[in-house]
């Protein structure tokens, strides 16, 4: 463990046990996916529909960051898998973290810390936010960093730089989903087709954003099961 990452753990681990109701209240917002992803997804929804003069390019820029997050999650389940495997602080005996009061000892255990997920999907829906509105851009990053970020270093689920490191990959795939050459090619297209075939498009929006919203645990859950059955029937 690096310095940084020592002096941030150690700092949010000194106040773990001191209150069961502050422990239990992080790890709550921790789980909870109504605090994390829906509320990001209501306000996509919200400036999807609103009025607004550039309505058509906010309408671009959403799509571009729906697919940038998906885009990001891949390469970062990618980079987990490939990247050497880092134990997450409260499975390390080397930190000798303190747990805080409603975490379990094995939670995630298997799942290398690198990069986080979280912070690679919301740092990428937050960065989104920016070719909406400045000033909502500024905060779903306040939202994000707050509400996702640090109750996961407070619960030893990730070190600060695992943060980091998936907010740099979700807001650089966001960036690059939003430059001029992928809206034309990619984003443009099919806002032009869901105009003309709304009665697909917008089931199939519906689904994507639920998705995003449940952190793509219903499709994980689906292919793992897909998964299970192909290799018992030997295929």
């Amino acid at each position: 463990m690096n310095f940084f990452d020592a002096l941030i753990i150690n700092f949010f681990n000194h106040f773990s046990r001191i209150s069961w109701t502050a422990d239990y209240t992080i790890s709550f917002v921790s789980e909870n996916q109504l605090i994390k992803g829906v509320i990001l997804i209501l306000i996509y929804w919200w400036a999807w529909f609103r009025a607004d003069k550039n309505q058509t390019a906010i309408h671009r820029h959403i799509i571009s960051t729906f697919l940038g997050c998906f885009i990001a999650m891949v390469l970062a389940r990618g980079l987990a898998l490939t990247l050497p495997f880092r134990l997450r602080p409260l499975h390390d005996a080397t930190v000798h973290f303190l747990l805080p009061y409603g975490m379990r000892p094995g939670a995630l255990e298997g799942w290398s810390s690198f990069p986080s997920d979280h912070a690679v999907l919301f740092y990428a829906l937050s960065t989104g936010m920016f070719y909406i509105s400045k000033k909502i851009g500024i905060f779903a990053v306040i939202y994000t960093t707050l509400l996702i970020g640090l109750p996961r270093i407070y619960l030893g689920l990730h070190y600060p730089t695992d943060i980091f490191g998936g907010a740099v990959v979700g807001v650089y795939i966001v960036f690059l989903c939003n430059s001029r050459a992928f809206i034309d090619k990619i984003s443009t297209p099919i806002l032009g087709w869901s105009r003309t075939n709304p009665e697909i498009f917008y089931p199939l929006f519906f689904l994507i954003t639920y998705q995003i919203a449940d952190m793509f645990v219903s499709s994980r859950e689906f292919f793992g099961f897909f998964k299970s059955i192909l290799h018992a029937m030997n295929i």
